[in-house]
């Protein structure tokens, strides 16, 4: 998980958090975005803070460097883009994009990993702070896919530069390592190695860590949560786990409300959840998934009057209703 700071300052002071959710993810926010970008007018690469986490990591990266939404939703669609986003899209994107392979059982088949002693002794002297999740991805086999070579591109154009504001729950690294780290879920991307140390998918800490947040003092947070459900209604195949990350969100929305912060958070509703389907890196189905996003997003829009106004100064002191 990275913080990206930087951007015209706005008033009012906007964050915008983009969660984890594999490639059908990485579509769901670049529908979301366009939407927004068309719809009411406000540029999210003008956000005062982007959160990024996995594949909200790859998302916030290319705003950060200058991409429009657009032409992010443009690229995934397979579109043709703007003359100077497209530009900046072919020297960050691996010139090579072939599609992911698809994650097999047998590679969950391989050995498994014996719980280290950090984990033990953390374990044994926080029982009470115990998460399964999180020590499960410590046990699972190595991942054994590399794709260091499909961040060459952003390493190049930013190399050891660290953009304004850039904060990361890890050691200081290049950005591209930053969001390889972010991106690599554990059994299927091999771990990034960041001075000796192994590191996972941000995602299995939190699949948005909006909260991080609460401290910056800002108007509003708009949280894009491709991994939940809208009003955490889902069921299905994936319904518990769409349940589980809306929860967690939900208490990281209440830490930035009670810290005074406004949130208003976006997370696909049936149309979108049936366009993604079960598998995260089915880059086949991002055309459905830009659209079914980008049109619950125009009609949240029409619905929504704070959400209608975004960016507009200022934003009104009372919190609305997450959801």
């Amino acid at each position: 998980m990275k913080v990206i700071r930087g951007g015209v300052k706005q008033s009012p002071s906007i964050g915008l958090v983009l969660g984890a959710g594999g490639v059908v993810g990485q579509a769901y926010q670049a529908g979301v975005l366009a939407a927004l970008e068309r719809e009411i007018g406000w540029d999210p690469r003008n956000a005062t803070i982007i959160v990024g986490t996995s594949a909200g990591s790859v998302t916030g990266a290319a705003l950060r460097v200058g991409v429009p939404a657009t032409d992010l939703a443009a690229s995934l669609y397979g579109v043709p883009t703007s003359r100077r986003g497209g530009a900046i899209l072919r020297r960050i994107l691996p010139a090579d994009s072939t599609p992911l392979p698809t994650p097999s059982v047998r590679s969950m088949l391989r050995p498994w990993n014996l719980p280290s002693p950090a984990l033990i002794v953390r374990t044994a002297r926080r029982p009470f702070a115990f998460r399964p999740d999180v020590a499960l991805s410590t046990l699972i086999p190595r991942g054994q896919l590399d794709i260091t070579q499909r961040a060459q591109g952003l390493d190049d154009l930013i190399g050891d530069r660290w953009l304004e504001g850039l904060r990361i729950c890890a050691p200081p690294a290049r950005l591209a390592s930053a969001v390889l780290a972010s991106c690599a879920i554990p059994g299927y991307f091999r771990p990034v190695t960041i001075d000796g140390t192994d590191y996972v998918d941000g995602g299995i800490h939190s699949v948005t860590n909006a909260d991080v947040l609460r401290a910056e003092g800002l108007d509003l947070v708009v949280i894009i949560s491709s991994m939940s459900a809208a009003h955490g209604s889902a069921n299905g195949a994936d319904g518990w786990l769409r349940r589980t990350v809306h929860k967690r969100m939900e208490r990281e929305i209440a830490r930035l409300q009670t810290a005074g912060t406004a949130v208003i958070s976006l997370e696909p509703g049936g149309d979108a959840r049936r366009a993604m389907g079960l598998r995260a890196m089915a880059e086949d189905r991002s055309p459905r998934v830009i659209e079914a996003a980008y049109e619950e997003t125009r009609r949240r829009v029409a619905s929504s009057p704070f959400l209608s106004t975004l960016g507009e100064p200022p934003v009104a002191t009372a919190t609305p209703a997450a959801g």
